[in-house]
């Protein structure tokens, strides 16, 4: 497996984007994706904050029994490029 296969996306649920008027500095829009997580009890939610001058991009894994199960993103992706793995010596899925 290559370095850019490493680990797994999740299916995507529903996302959502939304226009600002912004704060001064011009408009931008706001995007929000919910992803399954792998046990498919939590989700994994990504955003994005395309706002001049408040600029953020998020990732993060809600679902306490697939932390527990160690999974976690893989190091070094993007934002909008992540994706999931178990970490070694974590109980199997």
């Amino acid at each position: 497996m290559s370095e850019s296969e490493r680990g797994i996306r999740t299916e995507l649920r529903r996302s959502s984007e939304e226009g600002h008027a912004g704060f001064g500095a011009g408009s931008g829009d706001t995007e929000r994706y919910e992803y399954a997580c792998p046990c498919g009890k939590g989700s994994v939610v990504e955003e994005h904050d395309n706002i001049p001058g408040f600029r953020q991009h998020d990732v993060n894994l809600y679902c306490a029994s697939c932390r527990d199960e160690g999974w976690d993103f893989v190091p070094g992706r993007g934002v909008r490029g992540w994706r999931l793995e178990q970490r070694t010596g974590a109980p199997e899925a």
